[in-house]
């Protein structure tokens, strides 16, 4: 019963240290659109290695490119849905936080199911800590857009930490319901993340790094996120 407790408790602290790193590194444009690139290595391989692979071994191939195509879409009806930014004047990089934000919160829900679903209490804190800790570079993706759209530490951290939200309320639905939700239902929710993360990263954040001349310098802060990845699935097996 205590380290069911403590479940809730260590899927905050992903976000939390994450959107701390997030607003308290300098506040420089050129910093903050490489930490965009960053992100975008980060999703990238996250979708590629996990998502997807997952989804894969729960439901079949149409069901998961499907749930892709839906991700897709997704994006492009939020894109439709916020305010274009007006010509001449900034405003994109307030379009890519509220994407970054929505991403990682549709992203947070199934990943608080997938901590209820573990049955012991034990494995459920096991699963908690391998998702807190991956949780860490995406409050960190989170964040700076935040920061590099608002200028405000204090609200950038807010929105950044509010992305943990969802996490709880998908392990509360979980520990009620997490008998009853299909594996081959959750195969294609997953599915349906990647592609948001995929279309976010390519549309947005890819888009958002740094560009012109200094787009080569771009390219360590993306394969920086991708080697994040790699490294965080070699300890966590």
């Amino acid at each position: 019963m205590q380290e069911t407790l403590w479940v809730p408790v260590v899927a905050v602290l992903g976000p939390l240290i994450g959107s701390a790193v997030g607003v308290l590194l300098p506040s420089r444009e050129g910093l903050l659109r490489r930490l965009l690139a960053f992100a975008a290595g980060t999703m990238l391989t996250l979708s590629f290695l996990e998502l997807i692979p997952e989804s894969l071994s729960v439901c079949s191939p149409p069901a998961c490119a499907a749930g892709l195509a839906v991700g897709v879409f997704g994006v492009l009806a939020l894109h439709r849905l916020l305010p274009p930014t007006p010509p001449g004047r900034p405003g994109g990089e307030r379009r890519t936080a509220l994407l970054m934000v929505a991403a990682i919160m549709l992203h947070n829900l199934p990943e608080g199911i997938a901590m209820a679903a573990g049955g012991e209490s034990r494995t459920m804190l096991l699963i908690a800590v391998a998702i807190a800790t991956h949780d860490v570079p995406e409050g960190i993706c989170t964040a700076a857009p935040c920061l590099y759209a608002t200028h405000r530490r204090a609200s950038a951290f807010w929105l950044s930490l509010s992305t943990c939200l969802p996490t709880l309320l998908g392990y509360g639905l979980g520990r009620l319901l997490w008998r009853q939700v299909p594996a081959f239902t959750m195969g294609m929710v997953t599915a349906c993340i990647a592609g948001l993360m995929i279309t976010i990263s390519c549309e947005e954040l890819i888009p958002a790094s740094p560009g012109g001349s200094d787009r080569l310098s771009a390219m360590p802060a993306l394969m920086a996120g991708v080697i994040l990845v790699l490294v965080l699935r070699q300890l966590l097996g």
